[in-house]
């Protein structure tokens, strides 16, 4: 693996504690084919509880919930996250196997089980804890997304590839799948389809620093070294102390070659100092001036995120708005501007903007 390729990574955390708030109960697992009303009134204290942090008090509901009803499963479970939240990792697993001795349908229980498992880095034993938790829920997709990357782990990449085609199919917008799916990938070298992913990756989760690294990296692949140093750029304007964004927005930049003096300055000053709104304007400024439109918007955007209070990137960014017949982003990127700014301060374009607003509030 070339300098280029290292870090493409799957930094999922797992889903260790899944809350489900039960309000109602199957009589599966009730005493006498009813469950005391009692019973569920504590769960549901010990699920809010514990949603909370609030351990020691959630710990009394539950336990609370199953004197009332000693064979209701879900307060197990919740006790079983209760412990596995403190660190008491085995106590964790009795209260799971507990709560399944009771409901072994509990698609939740197989997932945190599985998790554990996943922790231990036993890697058939926590697949087959998920893969019981998609056969129980096919629709469970926390449990699908884990299972895929399980497989990943167990170095099985058709298996976890299949899974996370169905994640995507389920969910469109669940980060991990997307993420997931495009680093098998980038690592089967389907550059164009990695790239695609990641882009997507970015739209879905747009504040997620990792995925604008792995687009990046997968542009520089691909050959495209000004792509690359913009996605490394908004990645730094994330997570400044991104390493392996610090590290790549160098390579991108001395990759690119270029013969414009004032862009490579520029760029220059953001690969050192990714987190100064300036130069993320002058950047777009630079662009606008030679039409470059989307990179203008990519640059000016950022501004605004560093510094919400500047005033022209608001501006600029109307103005080319306006250019892509955006109307209601013209108004509302006006109206900022106007709201931002005095009647001495660039009169003639707040009038311009006063303007633009009268005429295209009511288009």
């Amino acid at each position: 693996m070339n300098q280029m390729t290292q870090g493409i990574r799957l930094p999922f955390k797992v889903t260790t504690l899944f809350m489900v708030l039960w309000l109602g109960s199957s009589c599966a697992y009730c005493v006498d084919n009813t469950l005391h009303p009692k019973a569920q009134e504590h769960n549901t204290f010990c699920a809010q509880y514990l949603a909370q942090g609030k351990l020691v008090e959630a710990e009394a509901r539950c336990q609370l919930a199953i004197e009332f009803a000693p064979k209701y499963a879900e307060p197990y479970h919740n006790l079983g996250m209760i412990e596995h939240q403190r660190g008491r990792v085995e106590l964790a697993v009795d209260r799971y196997k507990q709560a399944l001795s009771l409901k072994d349908d509990f698609a939740e229980v197989y997932n945190n089980l599985g998790s554990i498992f996943l922790e231990r880095q036993e890697y058939a034993a926590a697949c087959d804890q998920f893969l019981q938790a998609v056969e129980i829920d096919p629709s469970y997709v926390d449990a699908r997304a884990n299972l895929a990357l399980c497989y990943y782990r167990q170095k099985k990449p058709a298996e976890a590839r299949n899974q996370y085609l169905r994640c995507v199919e389920q969910d469109p917008e669940l980060c991990d799948c997307r993420q997931g799916l495009a680093v098998l990938e980038f690592e089967s070298e389907q550059y164009e389809a990695a790239k695609a992913n990641f882009q997507a990756l970015t739209n879905i989760c747009p504040l997620y620093a990792q995925g604008y690294y792995n687009l990046g990296t997968t542009y520089l692949v691909l050959g495209r070294p000004q792509d690359g140093f913009d996605a490394f750029a908004t990645c730094l304007r994330i997570d400044e102390q991104h390493l392996e964004c610090q590290k790549n927005i160098l390579l991108a930049y001395q990759r690119l070659n270029l013969k414009d003096a004032a862009i490579s300055k520029t760029m220059s000053d953001m690969s050192n100092n990714p987190g100064d709104p300036e130069i993320h304007f002058k950047l777009g400024r630079l662009y606008d001036q030679k039409k470059d439109k989307d990179r203008a918007l990519q640059y000016y955007r950022s501004a605004i995120q560093l510094n919400p209070q500047y005033a022209e990137a608001y501006l600029r960014t109307a103005k080319i708005m306006d250019s892509l017949l955006r109307a209601k982003d013209v108004v509302n990127l006006c109206r900022r501007f106007v709201a931002l700014t005095s009647a001495t301060d660039f009169p003639g374009e707040r009038d311009w903007c006063i303007q633009r607003v009268r005429d295209l509030q009511f288009q």
